[in-house]
Order: structure tokens, then sequence, then C-alpha cells
């Protein structure tokens, strides 16, 4: 339980686009020409994720647990039934001599003759022998035991319930991440696609300089270096990608899932909500994440809370603390079964007896003192891991939150380097066209370019992941 109490918050993109990285997959799946939006995708992942079903399982368990804690209340029926037949029954018949009998009885003057004969007084056992025993207990007081348990279980059911709600919290924000995540490296793709246009002319251009002794071999290598890098990160972003879409498809279940097959529409309205965010004022978006009405702070005072109980609980265990209990049993044993001996009411083979029953533990070494100990350290544990989790969300929240600005800063920059560039391309065209300058500085200029923009756009997503994070951290 404290195990669960831990709270995973950071959602940098770096660790979920390492997630499977390296994995080649075995086999491409087929290909689906469905677009599937961002809600889509959603009610997809909360209906396959193997996580998220564990809980909602485990949430049913611990609905049976409060009914059976209930059930404790009432009353507690047994019944056991046995049928026996004996080959040889332990009583035989019984007879009596009759001359014993006579003897036996003062007749006075007149007294009966008999000639040794016997009399049988009782036919013996028969072979079969039923038994049958009912009993009823009925909790009478308990010191709070029963009550604290029905407690107990209920506080465990509604952080089950609340596992659910932050799962499925967690599992919209890692889908957000994933789908922002593959937008901005789709405009990386693109990007670094125009790079290759212009690395591979420059290469040939070099070239063609080299012949006519224009540039040193060692300049053609240096452009053959870089457009070598270019076609090295390009194949390292397909990867990225590919893995990407993999992990989409185990966790929402939808198999041949492509950059096209997603609707990216929605990327517009969360760098809306990301720059209402950011123009926010931190100190108050702190307080209200450390309000208690996040989801995982509420789980941590509802283990507060179990530990407090279970404190309770130990008390109603302490020595000298009896138990009261009503017990009730009836019973029969007899030849035949139950109404069909004859004679039944006359042989008297039923019972009912009702009694009150006490039980308490006079000494044990101290154990159930210890016990109590031992539950009161935990609440204090389940406290110092609240303050120590309230520290991480304020810790957490100003990691991300100066991450994003200084995202920000970086992308103002890379807009300044991309006007330059622009700027220069321009100026350098010119040049070009008028038959002054070299077509290698043109090239070099648009790289320049294609750089900024490549930087801004990985800005752009590190900046998504930061407030993506942060909006987490607000979830109630």
């Amino acid at each position: 339980m404290k195990k669960k109490g831990k709270i995973l918050l950071t959602f940098v993109i770096f660790s979920i686009m390492q997630s499977g990285w390296g994995q080649t997959p075995e086999q491409t799946p087929e290909a689906t020409s469905e677009t599937y939006t961002l809600e889509s995708l959603l009610d997809a992942t909360k209906q396959n994720h193997p996580e998220l079903l564990k809980l909602q399982e485990e949430y049913k368990r611990s609905l049976l647990d409060v009914q059976d804690a209930w059930w404790a209340l009432g009353p507690t029926v047994d019944m056991q039934i046995s049928g026996t037949y004996m080959v040889n029954p332990p009583v035989g018949p019984v007879y009596l001599n009759v001359d014993e009998l006579l003897n036996s009885i003062s007749w006075g003057s007149i007294k009966p003759t008999s000639n040794g004969q016997y009399v049988k007084v009782f036919d013996g056992m028969e072979n079969t022998l039923y038994n049958i025993q009912l009993g009823l207990t009925q909790p009478i007081f308990t010191w709070g035991k029963i009550t604290n348990a029905i407690k107990l279980y209920k506080q465990i059911s509604n952080i089950k319930q609340n596992q659910i709600t932050q799962q499925s919290q967690q599992l919209e924000t890692e889908l957000k991440t994933r789908l922002i995540s593959l937008y901005y490296l789709k405009n990386i793709l693109a990007v670094i696609d125009e790079e290759e246009g212009y690395t591979s002319r420059m290469v040939q251009v070099s070239e063609e300089a080299e012949k006519s002794g224009m540039l040193l071999h060692q300049e053609v290598v240096d452009a053959k270096i870089q457009a070598k890098e270019l076609e090295i990160a390009r194949q390292d972003l397909k990867e990225q990608i590919t893995n990407q879409l993999l992990e989409l498809e185990r966790t929402s279940g939808i198999s041949g899932l492509s950059l096209d097959n997603i609707d990216y529409n929605f990327v517009t309205d969360f760098i809306t909500e990301f720059e209402q965010l950011l123009a926010q004022d931190p100190d108050k978006l702190e307080e209200v994440i450390l309000s208690g009405n996040q989801t995982s702070i509420k789980m941590l005072t509802q283990l507060q809370d179990i530990s407090k109980t279970a404190e309770e609980i130990a008390k109603g265990y302490e020595n000298w603390k009896p138990d009261f209990a009503l017990q009730m049993t009836g019973g029969y044993s007899g030849s035949r079964v139950p109404f069909f001996e004859p004679n039944y009411l006359r042989k008297d083979d039923y019972s009912l007896n009702i009694s009150i029953g006490i039980k308490t533990t006079i000494w044990d070494g101290g154990k159930k003192i210890r016990d109590v100990s031992r539950k009161k350290s935990e609440v204090q544990t389940a406290q110092i891991n609240k303050d120590d989790a309230r520290s991480n969300l304020a810790q957490t929240f100003k990691t991300q939150w100066n991450a994003a600005q200084v995202c920000n800063m970086k992308i103002e920059y890379q807009d300044l380097k991309i006007e330059s560039a622009s700027g220069k391309i321009a100026q350098k065209q010119q040049i070009y066209e008028s038959g002054y300058g070299s077509e290698n500085d043109l090239l070099s200029a648009k790289i320049e370019r294609c750089n900024a923009q490549i930087e801004k756009e990985k800005q752009a997503l590190s900046r998504a992941a930061a407030c993506l994070t942060i909006e987490f951290l607000l979830e109630k």
C-alpha cells in the first residue's frame, strides 16, 4: 500500500520517447486508412490499456470485500450432517432373566413360578446412525473491530477508485504527449527531407569545384560528413517515430498506425492552452496543486486515514477486552432420519442450547500492545509520505515551469535565427544570380535556416511536455 502511494509525476518527453528505442519490430503490421482523433484514441486506450483494466478489476474485488465486512455484523450459521452405517452396532439386544425379575419382587404368600425364561427388553442399536448439528453465532460486542473493519474496507475501495481516476488522467497525459511528439517529429522529418536536398546539392557542387581546383579535398569531405550526419539523424528520427507508433498501438489496441492516420487538429488548441497556462501566476498554480484536491494527495490522505483505522482495530484486540457473542446450537442424533423414527418424541433425541460466549486474551507477552505501537508508527509514516509527496509536487511543478519558460526563450531565439537566415538567403540568392556569389554560400544559408527550424521544433516539443506535466499536476 505504501508503494502505491508513491507518486510518479514527471512526464519528461525524452523518457516517453525513449520507451522502446532500439527495438526493431519483427514485422510491419498492415496499415490502416482510418483517421483517428485524440478523443477516439483516448477511448480506445481506456478500453484496452492493461493497467487500467487491472485497476478496474481490483476495484470490483474491493467492493466485494466491503460486502463481506458488512455481513460480519450478522449471524454465522453452520450446519453439519452425517450418516453412518454400522455393520456391528456397539450395543446389542438386552435380555432379562424372568427368575431374577420375580425374585426382586416381594410377592407375599403367593409367588409365581418360572422355568428360567428370558424376556427381551431392548432390541439393540440399529445399523444406521444419523447426526445433524445446526449452529448460529451472532456477535454482540467486539470493541468496534467489525465496524472499523467495514470503515477500513470502504477506505481501501475509495483508494482503488481514485487509482482508476489517476491512471486515466495519466494515460490521457501520456497519450497527449505521444501524439504531440509525433506531430513535432513529423515536422522535423519534413525539415530534414528539405535539408537533405541542400546537403546533397552541396556535395555535388563541392565535387565539381574540386575538379576545377576551386576547393580542397578536405572541404569536399566535410560536405560529405555533413550529409552523412543528416542521413543518420533522419534514420534515428524515423526509428523514434516507429517506436512511438508501436507503443501507441500497444496502449490503444489499434494496429497498423502511421503518421497519416492521426488527426493533428488538436495541436492548435493545445498551443493556445499552453500559452494561457504559462501566462498565469505560478504561485497561484502551485497553491492549487498543493491544496489537497490533487488525486495523488487525496490518495495519500486516504492512506493516512487507513493507518488510523488500522490503529483503532489493533486497540480492539488489546488484552482484557473481551468479545461477546450469542451462540445457539440445535441438533439431532438417532438411528432414523428425523421425524421418521418411531416414538421420536418419547426418545428425546433432539437438543437445543443457547449460550453467551466471551473471548479475550489475558496475556500474550505484550504482542498486541506492540501491534498498536506499530500501527501508530504507520500513521506517522503515512504523514511523512504525504509531506514528502507535497514537496515532490512543488519541486516537479517548479522544474517543469522553469523548463517551459526556458523553452519559450529558446523558441524566440530560434525565430530570430530563422529570420536572420531567411535574410541571408535572400541576399545570397541575389548575389548568386548576379554571378558574383557562390552556390555553396547559398546552400549553407539554407542549411542554417533548416537547423534553426529543427531546433525550434525540438524546443516546442519540450515545452509541450512540460505544460502537459503541469496540467496533469492540476488535475483533480
